[in-house]
Parts: C-alpha cells; sequence; structure tokens
C-alpha cells in the first residue's frame, strides 16, 4: 500500500484521490472520450513507475493537455469565424458568387469570386470609400478586405471604380499589372489573354508590374501586356500614327532602325500635352535615342535645376522623379512613399 496520497489515484484510480488532480480532471473532461458504463477503464503500464517518478510525469502531462486544448479552440474558432466581406448588388442578369446566384443583394466574402454572364452587371461597394460596377462577361475576387489595403483581382472582364478615399487605399491585380488607385475614377477592362488597358477620368492611376512603372492621368490612358506590363501612357485623342509607334515601342521586338523611326513619329506628332507620354519613354528606349526625347520634352517642360542630360541618360530615377513633378500631375514623391509602405507590409 503506498503512503503517498493520490500517486495510485493518477494512474488506476486507487487510493486516495488528491484534490489538485480532481480539479484538473473536471477541467479537462469536455475533452475527455466517453467510455462505456459496462466496460471500466484500467491503465496498465508495462513498468511499474514510482511515486517519484508518477510526480515527475504530472505537470508535463497536464501541460501537453492544456496546450492541445487551447490549440483546438483557436482551430475550432479560426474555422467558425465568419471571413470578411463586401456588399454586393444585382444591376442586370443573374451573376453569380461561387455557384450561387444574387437574387437582389449579397456578400462577397475574401478570396471568392463575382462571375457576369453574357447579360449579367453588379455593383460592388469598396469598404465605405468607394464602388465598382462589374460588366457583363466579368470574373472578379475580392482578395483583401482589410482597411487601407483594399484589393480585387480582375482576371477578365471590364470593371468601372470610383474611389473617394485618399490615394493608395485600393488596388486590382490583373494578368500583367497592379492598377493602384491614387484618387481617381476609371475604367479597366481585361481580355481573355490577359491583355488589358486602362481609362482614367479623374484624378490619376499608377500601373506597376516587377518594377516597370505607369502613372496615368485623367483624360489618357495605358495598355498592358502579360509578360511585358503596362505601356506607356497616351492621351485618347493622339494621331493612328503615334498610338501605332507607341504601341511597337512599348510590346514589339523591335530593330535599332525600327526603333528610331518609332521614336522619329512619336516626336514629329507630339504635342505639348504629350509632355506625359514623353516622360515615360526616356528610361524605355535605347540611350542613342534619350537624347531626342530629352530635347524635345525640354521644349515642352524645361527640366528642373539639377536635372541633366548626363542623369537622364543613366537612368537616375531621382531626376526622372523631379521632372515628373514639374509636368503638373502631383508629385512624384507622394507615390514613393505609399510604394514603399505597401512593400514594407507585404503588398
Amino acid at each position: 500500500m503506498h503512503d503517498d496520497v493520490g500517486d495510485d489515484y493518477l494512474w488506476d484510480r486507487r487510493g486516495r484521490p488528491d484534490p489538485e488532480v480532481q480539479r484538473l480532471e473536471a477541467l479537462l473532461s469536455p475533452l475527455g472520450h466517453a467510455a462505456s458504463a459496462t466496460a471500466p477503464v484500467t491503465v496498465q503500464s508495462p513498468v511499474a513507475a514510482s511515486p517519484a517518478r508518477r510526480r515527475a510525469v504530472l505537470p508535463a502531462a497536464l501541460a501537453a493537455a492544456l496546450i492541445a486544448a487551447v490549440g483546438l479552440g483557436w482551430m475550432v474558432a479560426a474555422a467558425v469565424a465568419p471571413r470578411p466581406a463586401w456588399d454586393v448588388s444585382r444591376l442586370a442578369g443573374a451573376p453569380t458568387i461561387g455557384s450561387r446566384a444574387i437574387a437582389a443583394a449579397a456578400r462577397l466574402p475574401v478570396g471568392e469570386w463575382l462571375e457576369t454572364g453574357a447579360a449579367a452587371r453588379a455593383r460592388v461597394m469598396v469598404g465605405r470609400i468607394g464602388v465598382v460596377d462589374l460588366d457583363p462577361h466579368s470574373r472578379l475576387r475580392l482578395s483583401n478586405a482589410e482597411a487601407g489595403r483594399y484589393r480585387l483581382r480582375l482576371a477578365r472582364g471590364t470593371l468601372h471604380a470610383t474611389i473617394w478615399a485618399p490615394p493608395g487605399q485600393f488596388a486590382v491585380d490583373t494578368p500583367s499589372s497592379t492598377a493602384v488607385d491614387l484618387g481617381c475614377a476609371y475604367t479597366l477592362t481585361v481580355a481573355d489573354d490577359g491583355a488589358g488597358v486602362v481609362t482614367v477620368t479623374s484624378g490619376w492611376v499608377a500601373f506597376e508590374w516587377q518594377g516597370r512603372e505607369s502613372f496615368i492621368p485623367a483624360g489618357t490612358l495605358c495598355a498592358t501586356r502579360p509578360g511585358i506590363g503596362p505601356g506607356t501612357p497616351h492621351y485618347a485623342g493622339a494621331s493612328p500614327a503615334f498610338q501605332a509607334a507607341l504601341g511597337a515601342l512599348d510590346f514589339e521586338r523591335l530593330t535599332g532602325q525600327q526603333q528610331t523611326d518609332a521614336v522619329s513619329r512619336i516626336l514629329a506628332d507630339a504635342a505639348p500635352a504629350d509632355a506625359l507620354t514623353l516622360w515615360h519613354l526616356l528610361p524605355r528606349v535605347e540611350l542613342h535615342e534619350r537624347d531626342r526625347l530629352f530635347d524635345r520634352l525640354a521644349s515642352f517642360v524645361p527640366p528642373p535645376a539639377g536635372v541633366t542630360r548626363e542623369g537622364i541618360r543613366s537612368g537616375r530615377r531621382d531626376m526622372l522623379d523631379r521632372w515628373w513633378d514639374e509636368l503638373g500631375f502631383g508629385s512624384m514623391q507622394f507615390w514613393r512613399r505609399w510604394q514603399q509602405g505597401w512593400r514594407d507590409t507585404g503588398g
């Protein structure tokens, strides 16, 4: 017979129970397996354990049980917690979320796809900062509903976004670029092959892909292609020859002479408003073409102090940013600060 109170009780429920063991039994009993009333459970140990050894094992066993209980609780809570979601309303036809048709209104959870058929249209409320209307034949996913980091993905189709929050709160991923709202309204279209175009009606949008950047102010548009990223923004009223030359520079493999011819076409048709386009082209053409673009841009918007031909020829981003500030579309420093903050937080 053992003299230690509770030692045998811990292992096979014989002897006098320890009050502390009984308290822990009550705490953990909801996690236990309900044994049959007609088949009493006994615990057999192949090696007899000394009372001291049993006391040493007790804290570790109870700690492991408590950790398992807490972990199970977290898993259950995560499984039943509702995902963040945005309000969606049907504008026409029968849009769907997943496989469920929207009767009049519904919620779009993070990770789910909203799709519109041939005659369907839908409206998505972007938290409390804006609205997105989705045209027919479109597929849209809510990627992030965290305030200040709202994010959608447009796989195909057309959306019309109107955002009234401070710049940098909202972005839309496409197969070839990310459109970042900088306080604006715009239309974004993505074809089945992933090619896209954004047309801005107010404010401006940044298009970005793997370090390639385009800034699209109101009244201009910009194309984008998978594997290449954003092209060069231009005004919708540019001549067909101007637009064709720009498309060739952006998305085609050109020989040296072909690039020279395309730049010559753009320079021949360029007007003062096309300073936006010339600024974007400066780092994108071969070195021997940059001098011609520099001179023409300087005739429209003189470079500020400290911005040199040599610096622009070498692709100095700080000099390009300072020249941008002279174009009248706002300061580039805002974009750089926002961009760094987005990258620092994994955006």
